[in-house]
């Protein structure tokens, strides 16, 4: 089953988007994460992006733990970052 974020507009980072791939600023000075292309749905909203990926880029199978565990990570943490954006408004 898809997962879907929603993540604040400041932490996209077009600039540095690859043909396979878009490009997210994570906090903290971690980095950037990118999203594959073919697995990730991006909807542009008025004050946000909703972020929807592919089940099997996002949840843990045979191959890749570590990484589909990193990215679930890294999303939840700009999804966070976007709710307390919003909850503070």
């Amino acid at each position: 089953m898809e997962k879907i974020y929603h993540f604040s507009k400041d932490s996209r980072e077009k600039v540095y988007d690859q043909e396979t791939s878009y490009c997210f600023k994570l906090r903290r000075g971690k980095g950037w994460m990118h999203l594959n292309r073919k697995a990730t749905r991006l909807i542009e909203k008025e004050n946000h992006f909703v972020v929807i990926l592919a089940d099997w880029y996002i949840n843990i199978g045979d191959k890749f733990i570590t990484e589909t565990i990193i990215r679930q990570e890294q999303c939840q943490e700009l999804e966070d970052h976007y709710l307390k954006i919003k909850n503070e408004k």
